[in-house]
């Protein structure tokens, strides 16, 4: 019975042990290796100035060609949007930018249902997990995240918890410095083509009498003197309640709406929420060509 006790006191303490080394490990290889994700691309910069800075959902991830961006206005951009990115996102992705001191001109905000919407994403979520021990992160993942204690002081708990996105292979090519199939420099990821079905979407029938994650951007914006610009990118001539433009509008008189700019060509769009490779270029004219102007 003691020999039993002892052999199982033994693999506690050494599963214990294990935990802390590998822990240790991911953590020191997700924060010293080549970035593969927007966050880590963040937290690796520092003290940069960037032209226009654009920030939002897949509506911007696939939407944004910096490039174009650059070559039509001379001034240099990035695309941080994020999958499933949510105003929190947002919020958190201005924080981490002034954090790492990357100064811009203007930042761009894609805005559209997501002002009806509050809460973070599980991408972005996840992305987190390697610098929790950043105040700035760990104050943002303790306020929105039940689990908080647990991720931060059950060693490699949070990698076991986000392990769909930050196990084993993830840290592999990681360590061994391969990179993301998205050129972070740039940020843009084309979706090519046309997604096939019924080109058609959905906007809310009824917009929230305000966004309280937004008015903290906003506030944000104003003390650390940051240039806002929030804008609305195309949708398809199929969406129910398209009028939640107007409506948003109303919202943030300053909004620039491009949300008709495609009615009449089909051909433009991945699905009815996003433009393909055509369409994001073309779109990436339309809106550098506005910068200009404005």
């Amino acid at each position: 019975m003691k020999k039993l006790i002892k052999d199982i006191l033994f693999l506690f303490i050494a599963t214990i042990l294990l935990m802390y080394v590998l822990d240790m490990v991911y953590t020191y290889i997700y924060q010293n290796g080549i970035p593969r994700n927007k966050v880590a691309y963040v937290l690796s910069k520092q003290n940069k100035k960037i032209d226009y800075i654009f920030i939002g959902s897949s509506r911007v991830n696939n939407t944004i060609v910096p490039k174009i961006i650059t070559d039509i206005t001379g001034k240099s951009s990035v695309n941080l949007g994020m999958q499933g990115a949510k105003p929190d996102d947002y919020y958190l992705m201005l924080q981490l930018l002034n954090k790492q001191n990357i100064v811009s001109d203007t930042v761009f905000i894609q805005i559209d249902d997501t002002f009806n919407m509050e809460g973070t994403s599980d991408i972005i979520n996840s992305s987190l997990m390697p610098y929790i021990n950043d105040s700035l992160i760990s104050s943002f993942v303790k306020e929105r995240n039940p689990d908080f204690y647990k991720l931060k002081y059950i060693p490699f708990y949070r990698y076991l918890t986000f392990d769909y996105k930050l196990g084993f292979r993830e840290v592999f090519n990681t360590a061994i410095g391969k990179r993301s199939n998205i050129d972070f420099d740039s940020g843009y990821f084309p979706k090519y083509g046309f997604q096939g079905g019924k080109l058609a979407s959905v906007l809310p029938e009824f917009i929230n009498e305000e966004n309280n994650t937004l008015n903290k951007i906003n506030t944000f914006a104003k003390v650390n003197d940051i240039s806002i610009v929030y804008f609305m990118a195309p949708y398809c001539a199929n969406t129910t309640n398209l009028d939640f433009s107007d409506k948003l509008k109303e919202k943030i008189p300053s909004m620039l709406n491009f949300t008709r700019v495609f009615l009449e060509q089909e051909g433009n769009f991945f699905n009815c929420s996003h433009l393909n490779d055509k369409g994001a270029k073309e779109f990436s004219r339309i809106l550098a060509k506005s910068i200009l102007k404005n």
